[in-house]
């Protein structure tokens, strides 16, 4: 067997980046097959169609606050919280135009001109919370002032002559003319935050909604106000967002009442309310909404992205994924789907053919997940920080509280064969069959664990280095021989392999191990191909090859037949690797502190 390449695959992405009480922005390109948003430090490229189909852009140092695509579809500028301001390429290679320190703080939102030569942005600052400037120089073209607190939004005329927008925290809807661009005049039609302002696509209006829950109408050409919408058809919420339809004369809201409405502005009326969920929760609040082409989406507090039907005044599909790290991932015996859970206690389900992702709803854990199961019977296992572990039954995606079972403290592993799951604390390992506690044992000092496909041996590895053998029955661990002993850092990862022949291990030193289980001898002593710490390992189905995964972002493949051999593949995820596994033999699944979910193909 040689081993070749790593391949990229396929790409599960990130759900937006969303903070309570402030707009999410979102944005689309000009033909609405791809949405744009912010994840972390990233910026994500995502087909609305295909859901394992999207681009990550990872250029920025800090977290992505803002982002735009140019009118023709072929730029995008994202801003980030430091102020930086990022023009580059649609396109594979991802050229970079411009970088520039738009702001001295947080950019809020970017607008392009109609002709795609201009951009504002808006923020916080210490000196100005505005900037308009051009697309490949950065040259300042004006000034964007005369605002007492931070610009939280800001629109572009997209036809000439050239007209831009504010809206601010001092509650003042400012109007500035150019280029270069002056103050011309302000509006205070608003008594909270105007939270978004937006123009018309053809340039004959603009409108700002708030957190009055007021929406209002502004001849495009001379600012002066031409309409409110009737105030008992109003959200009953802040409105946090607003966009255009391609037609001009209809309206997208997003609110905090956890609904969107679609408007007639030249009707004054209110055309249809579209309900994101059934029974409303807080994660429904909407934090941000797009319209492009024949694609209308909003994005909800939890990260949820809400494809709508116009025409039905409805969901038509949604788009969910992390936006947090992800922290554990297993996969059910078929391979036909898998599960994820993030660090802020979200767990998600995946199909793996299609990409489609439902979220677990309930009471799941408080934080920290650190590891997953899929079981005989449809049923998911998961184990935190929170000293729980806690069943969901897949066919309803629902927690079932009743059989939550409480550890002595918070759990640093767990694996799982059949119906069987073994759980290591510092200090137990606990047996857990039927949803409830079968055996348990005093292992201090315990950090990782795994157990053998037929269930009849536990490996467990502890902080000290060592590896301890148990045997497994129904009501006890028995210790099996002394403990393997070539570790010299924590033992952060085991996995048996499917074969039962080997046992992988790994440790914060950055050395990997393949166990022969008959003679307790390393395949080999020098698979150190890790610049950092180890942090997961996994098997090929055939158990001829593993794959370790890194906080060095490197995900290296290893062949028990030629020891010698490794593929190494660097940065395969922004910030790390958390987990690893094997969908088929030469398929690897990945999942990082980027809260991306990647596949693989290992080329043989």
């Amino acid at each position: 067997m040689v081993l070749g390449k790593l391949l990229p695959d396929s790409l599960y992405a990130p759900a937006p980046s969303t903070t309570r009480g402030e707009a999410t922005q979102l944005s689309a390109t000009p033909d609405g097959q791809f949405l744009v948003y912010g994840a972390g430090k990233l910026v994500v490229i995502r087909s609305v169609a295909d859901l394992k189909r999207a681009v990550l852009y990872s250029e920025h140092q800090s977290n992505v606050t803002a982002v735009a695509v140019s009118p023709n579809g072929e730029w995008i500028a994202s801003g980030d919280e430091r102020g930086t301001v990022r023009v580059w390429a649609n396109q594979p290679d991802q050229t970079v135009k411009l970088e520039t320190i738009a702001l001295g703080g947080k950019v809020i939102d970017l607008a392009w001109s109609g002709d795609g030569q201009r951009i504002c942005a808006v923020g916080e600052g210490r000196e100005a919370f505005g900037k308009v400037f051009t697309w490949d120089s950065g040259n300042t073209l004006g000034a964007i002032d005369s605002h007492s607190k931070r610009i939280i939004t800001c629109a572009f005329k997209p036809s000439r002559p050239f007209r831009i927008v504010t809206g601010s925290d001092d509650l003042c809807v400012n109007w500035y003319e150019g280029p270069p661009f002056k103050f011309k005049s302000s509006f205070r039609e608003h008594t909270r935050y105007p939270n978004c302002v937006r123009y018309a696509p053809n340039g004959e209006a603009f409108v700002s909604v708030g957190a009055d829950s007021k929406v209002v109408v502004y001849d495009g050409t001379s600012g002066a106000k031409s309409a409110e919408m009737p105030a008992e058809d109003n959200h009953t919420g802040a409105i946090y967002a607003c966009t255009w339809a391609p037609d001009s004369t209809r309206l997208l809201t997003a609110s905090a009442d956890k609904t969107c409405k679609i408007w007639n502005v030249p009707g004054g009326r209110v055309e249809g309310t579209v309900t994101v969920a059934s029974k409303p929760e807080v994660g429904d609040m909407q934090m941000g909404c797009c319209w492009a082409g024949s694609t209308v989406c909003s994005v909800s507090l939890s990260g949820r992205v809400n494809v709508i039907d116009a025409a039905g005044v409805k969901v038509s599909t949604s788009l969910m994924g992390h936006n947090h790290a992800i922290t554990a991932l297993c996969v059910d015996a078929g391979a036909s789907r898998f599960a994820t859970a993030s660090f802020d206690g979200t767990i998600c389900v995946w199909d793996a053919k299609t990409g489609s992702c439902d979220v677990v709803k309930g009471k799941t854990h408080e934080n920290g997940i650190v590891g997953l199961a899929i079981l005989p019977g449809d049923t998911l296992i998961s184990t935190a920080l929170d000293k729980t572990v806690r069943v969901t039954q897949l066919s309803t995606l629902e927690v079932n509280d009743g059989a939550t079972m409480q550890l002595d403290g918070s759990a640093r592993a767990m694996s799982a064969a059949g119906e069987t799951a073994v759980v290591v604390t510092d200090k137990r390992a606990y047996v857990i069959a039927g949803f409830a506690v079968r055996a348990q044992t005093d292992v201090p000092g315990a950090s990782a664990v795994a157990i053998s496909v037929d269930g009849s041996q536990v490996a467990v590895g502890f902080e000290s280095g060592e590896v301890q053998l148990f045997a497994k029955d129904v009501s006890s661990l028995t210790k099996r021989g002394t403990p393997l002993q070539k570790h010299t850092g924590e033992v952060t990862a085991l996995a048996f392999s499917p074969t039962g022949t080997h046992l992988g291990s790994c440790d914060a030193a950055r050395q990997v191990i393949a166990w022969e289980l008959a003679s307790h001898a390393p395949v080999s002593s020098a698979w150190t191909a890790h610049k950092a710490k180890v942090s997961t390992i996994a098997w090929a189905p055939s158990g001829k090859i593993l794959a370790t995964g890194g906080v060095d972002s490197s995900i290296v493949v290893w062949s028990i037949v030629q020891p010698e051999e490794n593929i190494n593949l660097r940065l395969a995820h922004d910030g790390g690797i958390t987990a690893l596994s094997f969908l088929s033999e030469d398929i690897i699944l990945s999942t990082g502190h980027d809260a991306c979910v990647k596949t693989w193909r290992v080329q043989i």
